[in-house]
């Protein structure tokens, strides 16, 4: 903590100083004994500024847009947006950019955000309330997914909320316009198609029925803020109810169930969000008979799919080089204790340097560390009990175009 404050008073001397410097030199002006004695403020160039910006927490930065025009201008640019984000996002040391949101099971919906880092580290961790910017406190909207400092939220199945908390600024999807019925759900997920430099949503309308089953499929984009169809996913696949996209390496990515005749299969269905085209992603050679229905997430920038084997493990299977089926690689194997009767593990979430995995069971977070096979919980002030989670890093990126 000292480090950052001598950080920001160096940061905020500096740029006094290269203002003053503009300044006229008053050479009729006394000499006292006090000003002979004054230490000439250091001078930082402003390369070696922009530098150590965008290393500071996004609360610092926010607060220095106040210092002059010249830093809000710096800020606000979007190649710094871009530079600090970029940073964010490397950095696999779990700054204080990398944060876990945290809905609660409470009959009103709240939100709380901590520190990956404190949750690795310190014994205690301070929860924030977050102020979720849809008003219906009675309604828990879904998490979909996280993407650059963006977290989106699914609102009753026909719209989303894509919202930066770190700068407070939202925006809400127009609806989908589908034509629900009893059975019907939709699957979102959320996304970032680098060639245009935008961010999407995707949203599969899945309408199952006795005589046919159809998932037609929406994309939103942020630039132009409007839905449009696309491709329907492919005949005869559905994606698993509740589940939501997976967004690596430009694409997103849904476990989902492929029907044929009377049998159905478990599939990795990804979808390129610049060509807009569909692909199958094959999964490991992993126990079929004895495991549960598996789950996919992200770890460390991967694709990773995990289940239940025999009620007594929780297995993580993870993609080092996404699309290559060579490269899926068991990471872990979690005990259950105790044996899982009603409850799972959600997540994974993160992983730390020294190998800690961040995971939910019981409503509640819990981090197990394979190099003994021991469990703690982190205590969270100010928050206990859990439905949903999603990790994201803080960033300047806004949701509202310029």
């Amino acid at each position: 903590m000292n480090e950052l404050f001598n950080t920001h008073s160096l940061l905020y001397h500096s740029h006094t100083h290269m203002s003053s410097s503009h300044e006229p030199n008053h050479q009729n002006k006394p000499m006292t004994q006090h000003s002979s004695l004054l230490v000439p403020l250091p001078f930082l160039p402003e390369e070696l500024i922009l530098e150590i910006l965008t290393k500071l927490p996004i609360k610092s930065l926010l607060r220095f847009k106040c210092v002059s025009k010249s830093w809000l201008h710096l800020i606000s640019n979007p190649y710094f947006i871009k530079k600090q984000l970029h940073f964010s996002t490397q950095n696999t040391h779990f700054t204080t950019n990398h944060r876990i949101i945290l809905s609660a099971t409470t009959a009103e919906f709240h939100i709380k955000s901590c520190s990956i880092s404190s949750l690795f580290n310190n014994p205690s961790t301070i929860s924030e309330d977050i102020n979720y910017p849809v008003k219906n406190k009675f309604r828990h909207d879904g998490i979909v997914g996280s993407c650059n400092g963006f977290l989106c939220f699914a609102i009753k199945g026909d719209c989303v909320l894509l919202w930066n908390p770190s700068i407070k600024v939202s925006k809400k999807s127009p609806p989908l316009g589908n034509n629900w019925r009893p059975g019907c759900f939709t699957s979102f997920g959320l996304g970032y198609d680098h060639k245009n430099d935008d961010y999407k949503v995707v949203a599969v309308f899945c309408d199952p029925n006795e005589f046919f089953s159809e998932s037609k499929v929406k994309i939103f984009s942020m630039n132009t803020n409007t839905w449009r169809k696309i491709h329907d996913f492919p005949h005869g696949v559905s994606p698993y109810q509740n589940s939501s996209g997976k967004f690596v390496s430009g694409t997103l990515n849904w476990a989902s169930n492929y029907s044929l005749g009377t049998s159905s299969f478990w599939i990795i269905v990804s979808l390129d969000l610049e060509k807009e085209t569909y692909r199958e992603v094959l999964p490991p050679d992993y126990e079929k008979e004895e495991c549960s229905t598996p789950s996919l997430g992200v770890l460390k920038g991967c694709l990773c799919m995990n289940y239940d084997y025999k009620k007594s493990d929780f297995v993580v299977w993870l993609m080092k080089d996404y699309g290559v089926r060579e490269s899926w690689i068991k990471l872990m194997t979690i005990p259950y204790l105790p044996n899982p009767e009603d409850f799972s593990y959600s997540g994974p979430y993160c992983i730390s340097e020294n190998g800690e995995v961040l995971l939910m069971f019981e409503f509640d977070l819990i981090l197990y560390d394979p190099r003994d096979n021991s469990f703690r919980y982190p205590r969270i002030e100010g928050g206990k009990g859990w439905f949903d989670a999603e990790v994201y890093v803080e960033s300047l990126v806004s949701p509202m175009k310029d």
